[in-house]
């Protein structure tokens, strides 16, 4: 019983949580569907064969209207550290495309949140202008 605990414990110690809030903007284009927003944790996707047996991890999803904010809370247990981004799926230009932003150039605040501010999906991708 000992060992369990024990383990929960380190399990707990070993988890990084990952807050994020943004908002996402269709450039100047009518606005087609909604955006599915998710926090994801890169695990082996880089690498094609580890990638079969451990595929990045989907920490945490949500639907939004273009404009209004959105937060993301999820966590994850990692041997080293999370690397988190955020995989934004969308038809803003009138066909399916996916577009990942790294959360990796980003600081938390003192409440540990990502404020990524406005990403802005153009044609040729996306821009983020920092919210004030």
């Amino acid at each position: 019983m000992k060992f369990l605990i024990l383990c929960a414990l380190a399990s707990y110690a070993l988890a990084e949580t990952t807050r994020v809030r943004a908002t996402i903007h269709c450039g100047f284009q009518k606005r087609v569907g909604v955006p599915i927003v998710s926090l994801m944790e890169e695990d082996f996707s880089s690498v094609p064969i580890l990638n079969l047996f451990d595929s990045d991890d989907v920490l945490d999803e949500t639907t939004v209207e273009y404009g209004e904010h959105f937060t993301l809370d999820g966590g994850e247990i990692e041997i080293f550290s999370t690397e988190p981004y955020l995989q934004i799926v969308h038809k803003c230009f009138g066909t399916e495309r996916t577009d990942i932003i790294d959360l990796s150039e980003f600081e938390a605040d003192s409440n540990d949140i990502l404020h990524v501010g406005h990403i802005v999906l153009t044609h040729e991708g996306h821009k983020i202008t920092q919210a004030v």
